[in-house]
C-alpha cells in the first residue's frame, strides 16, 4: 500500500512502489506486458555473446518473465504482435516477425518496423550501454528501466507515446483487415535512400541529418533513437551491474487524453450553481480510475484548511485524480454543498466517484509495482489554481512537474469564468473539432497546439496544454513518495 499526505500549501501524496527483487550472480531482464494483448518478445544476442536461455515466448497481458545474462552479453529485444499459427504449424507475426516460422526466434533479429531495445553489458569502462531505438521503425510503446545502478545518465528511456495512431499514411503499416495501424515505418525502410538511411554519399553524421520523419519520432519519443546518427541524447550508461525492467505499453493511454473525460454532472444531467466564494479553505477531490474493487481510496473528497494536511495510502498499480476545489459551500448539518471551482456534482465534501467538472488543474497518477509509476499536472481541462508535484525517495528520471504560475490572472476575457477563479480550455469554451482533438482532429497529426494552448504551455512548461501535448508534460519515477503542493511558491 501506498501513503498520501494532503495540505492546502503542501499537499503530499506519498505511494509506495514494491520494487523488483533482483539477482546477485548475473543481470536480469524482466519483461512486462502492460498491454491490453498479448506480446511475443523475441532476443538477439551480438555475434560475440552467447545466446540466452530463450529467444522468444508468449507474454499474455499482466504477465512477467525474468532471464539471466551473462557478463558482457549484448544484444537485443523487442515484442512482437499479431502473431498466429497456420495449419502447417508455421509461426508467423505481422509486426517485428523474426522470420524463424517458430515461436523461438533461434538467432534471427526482427522484421523491421520494430521498437528495439538495445543492450551492452560491462562495455567500456565497465558500464552497461544501452538505448531504445526507432531507427528500424516502431510497432509498440517500451519503456526500459535500470533498477539498482547508478551514474549521471543511468535513467529511464523509451518510447512511451503510440506512435501507430500519429504515424504518416506513407509510413504506416496496416492490419490485415485495413481498419487500423499496427506499426510504423522509418524512412529508410519505406523509402530505401540515401539520405534515410544514412548510407552511401550520406553515410557520415555530418552528411545524413535528421530527415521530417525522424524528427517526428524524436518529437513524441525524445530520449529514443530516431535516426542512425542520433546518439548524443539516445544512448544511456550504467556502473553497479543494474538489472533492467522492460515494460511493454508501460502507460496508460496518454495520447488520448481529452476535456471531456474529467467532466461531472449531476443526475439530472445539469451542472451545479456556483455559490459564494469561500477563500478561506480548500476542499480536494480525488477519483479513482483503476477497475479492482480493491483500488478504492479511503477519501475521494475533504476539506484542508489553510496550511493544514492529511496523509493517506493508495495500492500498487493504482491509478487516478487529484484536485482541488475552491469557493466552497457546505451545510454542516446536512453535508450538502458545492463548489464554485472544480465542483465534482456529488453535492457532497465526498466525490464518490465523480470527477471535477472544468476548469480544474489534475494531477493524474498510474502507480507500478516494482515498474514505473507515471504522473502528470494536466491543464487540457483548464485551470483554477497553481499545484506541483514533486517526486521524493524514487529512481530515474523524476522530475518535479505542474504549474506555479497564476493563470486567473491572465486568462484571456473568452476563456475566464463569470467568478474570475477559474480559466476554462478553449475545448470546453468553444467546443470545436480543432481544440479537443475530436472528429476529424482525432490524431496528433491533426490537432496541432492552439493559441489558447500555447498560452497555457508558455505559462507552465511542464504541464499538459492540450490533449496531446505527451512529449514533454508525462513522467516516470519508480518507487517514489510524492508531494503535491496546491498554491506553491517556488519550484524545486
Amino acid at each position: 500500500m501506498a501513503q498520501i499526505t494532503s495540505l492546502t500549501s503542501l499537499l503530499s501524496l506519498y505511494i509506495v512502489s514494491n520494487l523488483l527483487i533482483s539477482g546477485v550472480m548475473s543481470t536480469t531482464f524482466t519483461m512486462l506486458n502492460k498491454c491490453d494483448y498479448t506480446v511475443w518478445p523475441g532476443i538477439l544476442s551480438n555475434a560475440d555473446a552467447p545466446p540466452l536461455s530463450t529467444t522468444g515466448f508468449a507474454l499474455q497481458k499482466g504477465e512477467s518473465r525474468t532471464i539471466s545474462a551473462p557478463t558482457s552479453w549484448g544484444g537485443r529485444m523487442w515484442g512482437r504482435t499479431h502473431c498466429s499459427q497456420d495449419s502447417t504449424g508455421k509461426f508467423s507475426c505481422l509486426t517485428a516477425d523474426c522470420g524463424s516460422g517458430k515461436l523461438e526466434c533461434s538467432g534471427s533479429g526482427a522484421a523491421p518496423p520494430a521498437t528495439l531495445a538495445e543492450f551492452k553489458l560491462d562495455g567500456y569502462g565497465g558500464q552497461d550501454f544501452y538505448d531504445v531505438s526507432l531507427v528500424d521503425g516502431y510497432n509498440l510503446q517500451m519503456l526500459v528501466v535500470p533498477q539498482g545502478g547508478d551514474g549521471p545518465n543511468c535513467t529511464t528511456t523509451g518510447c512511451l507515446v503510440d506512435l501507430n495512431g500519429a504515424c504518416p499514411s506513407e509510413l504506416k503499416v496496416m492490419s490485415v483487415d485495413g481498419k487500423d495501424g499496427v506499426a510504423c515505418k522509418s524512412a529508410c525502410e519505406a523509402f530505401r535512400e540515401p539520405q534515410y538511411c544514412c548510407n552511401g554519399a550520406y553515410s557520415t553524421p555530418d552528411t545524413c541529418k535528421p530527415s521530417s520523419y525522424s524528427q517526428a519520432f524524436k518529437s513524441a519519443c525524445p530520449h529514443a533513437y530516431s535516426y542512425a546518427y542520433d546518439d548524443k541524447s539516445s544512448t544511456f550508461t550504467c556502473s553497479s551491474s543494474p538489472d533492467y525492467t522492460i515494460t511493454f505499453c508501460p502507460s496508460p493511454n496518454t495520447s488520448q487524453k481529452s476535456s471531456q473525460e474529467g467532466q461531472s454532472k449531476n443526475t439530472d444531467g445539469t451542472t451545479n450553481s456556483s455559490p459564494l466564494i469561500n477563500s478561506t479553505m480548500l476542499y480536494e477531490g480525488a477519483l479513482d480510475d483503476s477497475s479492482a474493487s480493491s483500488s478504492i481510496l479511503d477519501s475521494t473528497g475533504f476539506e484542508l484548511l489553510s496550511g493544514g494536511s492529511r496523509s493517506f495510502q493508495v495500492p500498487p498499480t493504482w491509478s487516478g485524480r487529484f484536485w482541488a476545489r475552491t469557493g466552497c459551500t457546505f451545510d454542516l448539518s446536512t453535508g450538502q454543498g458545492s463548489c464554485t471551482t472544480a465542483d465534482c456534482g456529488s453535492n457532497q465534501i465526498e466525490c464518490n466517484g465523480s470527477g471535477a467538472n472544468p476548469p480544474a488543474t489534475l494531477a493524474e497518477f498510474t502507480t507500478g509495482s516494482g515498474t514505473p509509476d507515471f504522473y502528470d499536472v494536466s491543464l487540457v481541462d483548464g485551470y483554477n489554481l497553481p499545484m506541483i508535484v514533486e517526486p521524493t525517495g524514487g529512481s530515474g528520471n523524476c522530475l518535479s512537474t505542474g504549474c506555479i504560475t497564476d493563470l486567473n490572472l491572465r486568462c484571456p476575457n473568452e476563456l475566464r469564468v463569470e467568478s474570475g477563479e477559474g480559466c476554462q480550455s478553449a475545448c470546453e469554451a468553444f467546443k470545436t473539432p480543432e481544440y479537443c482533438c475530436s472528429g476529424a482532429y482525432g490524431t496528433p497529426e491533426v490537432c496541432k497546439p492552439s493559441v489558447y494552448s500555447e498560452i497555457f504551455k508558455t505559462a507552465c512548461p511542464r504541464s499538459y496544454s492540450y490533449a496531446y501535448d505527451d512529449a514533454t508534460s508525462t513522467f516516470t519515477c519508480t518507487g517514489a513518495d510524492y508531494t503535491i503542493t496546491f498554491c506553491p511558491s517556488t519550484t524545486r
